[in-house]
């Protein structure tokens, strides 16, 4: 039948399903308003400097908005600095040391 996934599907390389590791990218920690659930994920720069960005929480499965440069869901570009600043909140920054400290700035 048509529901039946085709006998030969295409074989996904190992290389295909390990996210890619030399990519430039960001490691984002929050906690969902909707339902108090802290997850961590991450985003490329690329993707978080020139595109839209939305992640999933896995608790409730709600879609935050973290940027949208290509103007998809406002009418000018946001980040998520501009999205708390608004809302008077903070935003904190940290660097991962070798040593497996975070140093927040």
């Amino acid at each position: 039948p048509l529901t039946e996934p085709p006998s030969s599907a295409p074989a996904v390389s190992d290389e295909e399903a390990e996210p890619k590791k030399d990519v430039p990218s960001y490691d984002m920690t929050f906690t969902c308003k909707k339902c108090t659930t802290r997850s961590t994920h991450r985003v490329s720069k690329q993707g978080y400097h020139h595109g839209t960005v939305l992640v999933t929480c896995p608790g409730c499965k709600n879609r935050h908005l973290i940027c949208d440069h290509l103007k998809i869901f406002s009418d000018s570009r946001i980040t998520i600095e501009d999205i708390l600043s608004d809302k008077g909140e903070l935003l904190k920054r940290g660097v991962l040391k070798p040593d497996g400290d975070i140093e927040l700035y």
